[in-house]
């Protein structure tokens, strides 16, 4: 199809972007990782400021980190690519996902938020959609993809087996339903794991073959060493959507934003949209 409800289809593409969904047909055929360690003190140094001037933004390094997500998308457009039905899109939307925890009787309950930015948002507007996320995932309401996990998980194994393959099916054909493509944190720009929060490394992680998501990031604890603070990162991308020396440039620009944070604090002069569309 050439307009589904969560992308458009990419014609302005060299032969070879075209044919690789037919030669690498899943994500995980298809990943790339890209580890890396990125200077943080400056980062660090304008958390602890920002947050003593203004107690009440709640800005972290969680925070930091999805703001330059989001910046860099906005200048490297072909990150919001996905593959489906062996097919090369543009997403309409910019949504990071990612996993929260919460306590309930001394247990820690997994509750995953799905985030929709706009493409010139500031670290400050992204800092009051995240921490709203995290404030509905740690409340007793029932968010709309919990509400799906419980429903569709109380039907037999075969049923719920053919029922996961149908809606796969929907998804490569482009006629899935806008609200479960809304509410499903698998159909997202990036699924980000914040691995740091809980005294952790950075890991390898696979992509998933199931929904759209065509990057997942994973970011440890802040390390230190020389007198020096690091950010470790993890990228897995799906190479399909670009070329290594587009990925290189965004990551690249990604790294310069965490060691330069100050520069997210205002919207971008512009924001290049994917040329391969036209």
């Amino acid at each position: 199809m050439k307009k589904r409800k969560d992308g458009t289809l990419l014609k302005n593409i060299d032969p070879m972007r075209k044919l690789m969904p037919y030669l690498f047909k899943t994500r995980n055929e298809s990943v790339v990782y890209a580890p890396e360690e990125i200077q943080f003190d400056a980062a660090k140094e304008y958390i602890r400021q920002l947050n003593k001037n203004n107690p009440s933004l709640k800005i972290g390094t969680f925070e930091v980190v999805l703001s330059a997500i989001i910046r860099t998308f906005c200048r490297f457009p072909y990150l919001n690519r996905f593959v489906s039905g062996k097919k090369l899109y543009a997403r309409n939307s910019l949504s990071i996902s990612f996993v929260v925890l919460k306590l309930i009787d001394g247990l820690y309950k997994e509750s995953t938020a799905k985030v929709y930015f706009n493409k010139e948002d500031t670290i400050f507007d992204v800092s009051k959609k995240v921490n709203a996320s995290i404030a509905l995932c740690h409340s007793n309401i029932s968010k709309e993809d919990d509400k799906l996990m419980n429903f569709v998980t109380k039907f037999p194994s075969p049923l719920l087996t053919f029922i996961a393959f149908i809606l796969n099916k929907f998804s490569n054909w482009g006629i899935l339903s806008k609200v479960l493509l809304d509410i499903i944190p698998l159909y997202s720009s990036v699924f980000i794991s914040n691995l740091g929060s809980i005294g952790h490394d950075a890991i390898h992680h696979h992509l998933y073959d199931w929904g759209t998501t065509s990057v997942f990031i994973t970011m440890g604890k802040i390390t230190k060493k020389d007198n020096k603070h690091f950010l470790n990162v993890v990228y897995s991308i799906d190479e399909r959507i670009a070329d290594g020396i587009y990925l290189v440039k965004a990551l690249r620009y990604f790294s310069h934003l965490i060691k330069n944070p100050r520069e997210l604090e205002s919207p971008p002069n512009s924001v290049i949209e994917d040329d391969g569309i036209y």
